[in-house]
C-alpha cells in the first residue's frame, strides 16, 4: 500500500503544534480522555483549514479505544486530508513510513513521555498516525 509522504510530515507537525501547547490543551488530558481528545481535534482541524466535524468523526471511528490513539488517528486523518492532491502520488510504503514515523515519535521526548504514561509504544503510536493518513487517502 503506497502511503501518501506529505500527509505524514503534515499529521506530525501538527501533533508536535499539539504537545507543544499551540491549541491550549493539555497533553496529558488531551492523550486520556476521550471528551477532550474531540475537542482538541477540532481545534486541530480548523487551524488547518479541514472540516472539525469531519476530523472529530475520523476521531469517534478510530479503530482504536484508548483515546491516545483515537488523537493519533485523528491527527494522521487532518494530515492526509490536509494534502489531498497528494494522495497515491508518493511512493512510500506503508512500512517505511510507520518506520519513518517511529523515528519522529521517538525523537520527540514530551511525546514519549505521554505515550509510557499510556502504555503505548511508538510503534503503536506511529501505526495509528499511518492508518489515519491512509484512512484519509482512501
Amino acid at each position: 500500500m503506497i502511503v501518501e509522504y506529505a500527509g505524514l510530515v503534515s499529521a506530525f507537525a501538527l501533533l508536535a503544534a499539539t504537545l507543544s501547547g499551540s491549541y491550549g490543551q493539555n497533553v496529558a488530558a488531551v492523550f486520556a480522555s476521550g471528551a477532550t481528545g474531540v475537542t482538541a481535534v477540532g481545534k486541530a482541524a480548523r487551524s488547518q483549514k479541514v472540516s472539525s466535524a469531519e476530523a472529530r468523526a475520523a476521531y469517534k471511528r478510530a479503530p482504536y479505544k484508548k483515546p491516545a490513539l483515537r488523537y493519533l488517528y485523528a491527527m494522521g486523518w487532518i494530515g492526509g486530508t490536509k494534502n489531498p492532491g497528494q494522495c497515491g502520488l508518493t511512493l512510500l510504503g506503508q512500512d517505511a513510513a510507520k518506520e519513518q514515523t517511529v523515528r519522529q515519535v521517538r525523537s520527540n521526548p514530551k511525546l514519549m513521555t505521554q505515550l509510557r504514561k499510556r502504555a503505548v509504544s511508538a510503534g503503536a503510536a506511529a501505526s495509528a498516525l499511518v492508518k489515519g493518513v491512509v484512512s484519509a487517502c482512501a
